[in-house]
Parts: structure tokens; sequence; C-alpha cells
């Protein structure tokens, strides 16, 4: 904590209840003027709702929130916005058929005129482009004003989102699991903006997952469990290992355990396949009871080459096969009844179904598969008849799997990102998947649901199902798979044996010019 004699912001001994949930319990915080303040710890440890706490989006049962100095934990949202108050949340709150401009100004549009009453005035489009001009200018953003914000990638949007804080006078940032969709080079640029604001004063809170972004930026480190403040730790107070074990209550000997894999005979053999400027002439195989990893830049073809494999995307030339079956392109029903199933790096998008029950949504892929194991349970005739059926399955993978929910018949939104991910595994084994594509499995997911997803894994494989891992955490390929294929611009710069591959050697064939 820096420049004044109090806290800019302080919480003391904050609690909060929820029906059955004590999600904070006295809770003691507090930020420094021009400080990046980390808070980490697993779903359910009490980030959320210190998050809305902070911004005004729920009220503590007790305990008191100071800013400046100044009680504000009764005010609301648009009030201490008003103070310089700022949260960024994971999921982003721009408009995507606005302009940036138009985002930036949302509900607070500058306007011209006499002055006799709102009906005499209008908005002053060059007043407010000037401004915009000049912030983006001053932040060192290069995007235009007028630009649609859905024409924009995730990194420039997280942009937008800092700009629109710092444009109205924020002096605290709340930023929710800012680095989660960013490669390397973006993630780059959001630190040095991140230095920039913290030369102008400004307070940020930064909630993340990940742990070497929490080492490299924390000014001071705060770890919650179980909706209790554990301990604060000023900077390079602790390395990796101690502050997972910190997070998760547990001793971690290794934070990415070794699967061990016996790989038996040949199931699926891809041969030269080439998709445009996506990948090209990319070629491997995969045995059964084997996980294998693909690593690589964001960009580098590797999700592109995953869903033509799966029949979502189409491709040019080359061949799949399958236990010796071709298999038929752009077909993912096809895939599917071939025992192929992908866990898409987008569950929110692309994966969950949130509006249904977690139930309803480990058996969904079945329940349109009546040749399969558990699509033979639940349904006669074809016909989903069998809910008894579906509440029984649902019941077993849910205690298999460890999933932490009230009931099968609770929303799956309402899930943490590692139990949903858990239900979309469970999802893929009612459908009788034998080869499983795990895109990003562990993104967005806490220290101790990793080390379960991990888990999972390992007794998959030793069961004799086939594992193909993509992700961009170059520790979690190098460690949980019997064999890694690094792309690079579209195609396969090496294949790496698991003794043979080392996080720098990776990087190394991720990134080098290719001849």
């Amino acid at each position: 904590m820096t420049g004044t004699s109090h806290p800019l912001l302080q919480l003391k001994r904050v609690s909060k209840r929820y029906p059955g949930v004590l999600a904070l319990q006295d809770v003691d915080f507090d930020l420094g003027v021009g400080e990046l303040h980390v808070v980490v710890g697993e779903n359910g440890a009490g980030k959320s709702t210190l998050i809305k706490s902070i911004a005004g989006a729920t009220f503590p049962d007790q305990g008191e929130i100071l800013f400046d100095g100044s009680p504000v934990q009764q005010l609301s949202v648009a009030r201490r916005k008003a103070l310089g108050i700022h949260v960024i949340y994971q999921e982003l709150s721009l408009i995507p058929t606005m302009s940036v401009m138009q985002n930036i100004f949302l509900g607070n549009e500058l306007t011209r005129g006499p002055g006799l009453g709102t009906q005499f005035r209008v908005r002053d489009i060059g007043g407010m482009r000037q401004f915009c001009l000049d912030l983006l200018k001053r932040l060192r953003i290069d995007i235009d004003p007028e630009k649609r914000v859905a024409d924009l990638p995730v990194a420039q949007k997280q942009l937008i989102e800092i700009a629109k804080a710092v444009g109205f006078n924020a002096r605290v940032i709340v930023m929710d699991e800012p680095t989660t969709s960013l490669g390397p080079k973006e993630k780059q640029r959001l630190f040095e903006l991140i230095d920039e604001l913290k030369g102008r004063g400004i307070g940020i809170i930064f909630i993340s997952h990940i742990v070497e972004d929490c080492i490299a930026l924390g000014d001071r480190i705060t770890v919650l469990r179980d909706g209790r403040h554990v301990t604060t730790l000023d900077r390079g107070a602790a390395g990796a290992a101690k502050l997972v074990q910190l997070i998760t209550g547990r001793p971690i000997s290794e934070r990415y355990p070794e699967i061990k894999s016996s790989p038996g005979k040949l199931l699926l053999e891809v041969r030269n396949l080439t998709s445009g400027k996506l990948f090209r002439d990319v070629s491997f195989d995969l045995h059964e009871g084997e996980i294998i990893g693909f690593a690589g830049l964001v960009g580098s073809g590797r999700t592109d080459l995953m869903r033509a494999i799966m029949g979502v995307d189409p491709y040019d030339s080359g061949s799949i096969t399958i236990g010796g079956q071709p298999l038929r392109r752009y077909r993912p029903r096809a895939a599917l009844q071939h025992n192929i199933a992908i866990l898409t790096e987008d569950r929110k998008t692309q994966g969950v179904l949130p509006n249904l029950d977690v139930m309803t949504n480990i058996a969904a892929t079945a329940m349109n598969l009546s040749g399969s194991a558990v699509g033979k349970r639940v349904t006669v005739g074809g016909q989903i008849t069998r809910s008894g059926a579906i509440m029984a399955y649902a019941v077993e993978r849910i205690a298999a799997l460890n999933i932490k929910a009230h009931s099968p018949r609770q929303k799956i939104a309402h899930l943490s990102g590692g139990n949903q991910q858990k239900a979309l595994l469970a999802r893929a084994l009612a459908a009788g998947a034998r080869v499983l594509i795990l895109d990003e499995p562990t993104k967005g997911i806490d220290a101790g649901a990793k080390l379960e997803i991990y888990d999972i894994l390992a007794d998959l494989v030793a069961k004799g199902l086939s594992v193909i891992v993509v992700s961009s955490e170059t520790p979690e390929v190098q460690a949980i798979c019997s064999r890694i294929l690094v792309m690079n611009r579209g195609r396969i710069a090496a294949e790496l044996k698991r003794e043979d591959a080392s996080v720098e050697k990776i990087v190394t064939y991720a990134t080098q010019s290719l001849q």
C-alpha cells in the first residue's frame, strides 16, 4: 500500500450469506493508491461475492467498506462508479452492435446546445469522437472509435472496457479473469497498460486463477478459501507451489501430474489433412489408451484441425480413419457414431446448455444416439421415454466424476467452471466416446479442479480411452501427454516424446520461422 495515510479501498470484517451458503466470512482486504492487489482462490472461495460487494451489486450482511476513508457499503453501483470504482467482469459488458465510441459514452453522452432543457440539446458527436481519440491515444490503444465492437478481437474489447473506466475517472479498477482468453502478445500489452494505470495512481484488483500471472503482477496477493481470508502475501513471498497449496488447502507435490499411457492398437489415423491457410499436410496417429497433446500459439491451427476431425468444419484434402474405417467429411454425427467426442474451447457458448439442468446436459448427446449404451437405456424405439433412466445415469456420473451440484435438476449455469467441465466430460462418456478431444480443458478452472480433471483423464486412459489435449498451457501438455505435437502456422513443426520435451523446446518449435 502506497501514497496515502489510509488505504484507497478497505473492507473490514465483511460477511455475506446466501441461502445455505456463507459466501464471505469476516474478510479483511485493502488496496493502496497505484497498487495491484491480486485475489486468488478456487471456485466457490468467495471471489465473485467479493467483487460484487466492492461494486455495489450486493450489500454485505455485516462489516464495512471504505473508499478513500468514507463508508460506501450501502451505495449503489451507479454511485460507486461516480466515485471511481469500476469493475471489468469476465463476461464483458460492451454492446457488440455499437461502435467503440458509443460503448465508451453509453449513458454518459456529451451534448451541446443552449442549455434550456434536454429537448433543446443534441449529442456532441464531434466532441465525443475527439474525447475518444485523445483517450485511446493517451492509453496507447490503436483502435478506430467508429469501429463496431463486434468486429474486434477479445483482447481489444478488454482494452475498450479499461478505456471506458479510465475515461470516467476510475480510481479503482477490478479486473475479473482478464487474461483467460488472451494469447502471449495480447497478455503482454495488457500488462503494459496495467503498469501505466498504476503509474497514474489507479488501484487495481486483479482476479485470476493463472498462478504465473499472479506472481508476475501482484504487489500483494490475497488468498481466499471457503469464504475466508487465508493470507495476504507481499511480492516475492511465494512461489507457484506454495501459492497453489495455499489456494487449495492441500499439499501438492506436482501442479501437473504425469498421466501414464499404455498405447494399444492404432485407433485414429489422420493423413495429409489440409484446409486452405488454416492447416496444411497434417498427419498423426493415436492409439488406444494414449493421451497426446497439441501445443502451439493461439492461431497456429490447433482448434481448426480438431474441428475438421470432428466434422464441424470442412477440409480440402487428406483423410481421417478410425478403427480402420474412413470418416466421412463434414458430418459431426458421423464422428459421434464412430465414438469421437469433443469438448470445445468455449464451453459457455459451445458446450453447456445453460438453461437446462445438469441431468439433461449430461444425457443430451446420448439421447440423440439411440445406438449408444446410454441411448439404449433412455430411449424406446428412438423416443426419449425413460426419464428415470436419465436421472439414474446422471446420478451415477455426478458421483463418479465428483460433480458438485445440489441436485441433478440444478441448472448447469449455476455450477462452477470446473464442475461444468466435468459435466461435459460425463456427456462425452455417455455418448460412448473412445476418442476424446479436449480443447483447452482446464481454461478458466481453478487449481483444485484442474487436479480433479487430470485424475479423471488418468482413469479414462487407464481404461483404454484415447485422448487428444489441445492446450495453451505449455507445462500442461508437457506433463500430462505421452507425445506432444507442436503446431506452427498450420503445420506440425515437431513431434516430441514426453521424456524429450521441455517447455523451452516446445516454445522454440512453436515460435521459430518455418522453412
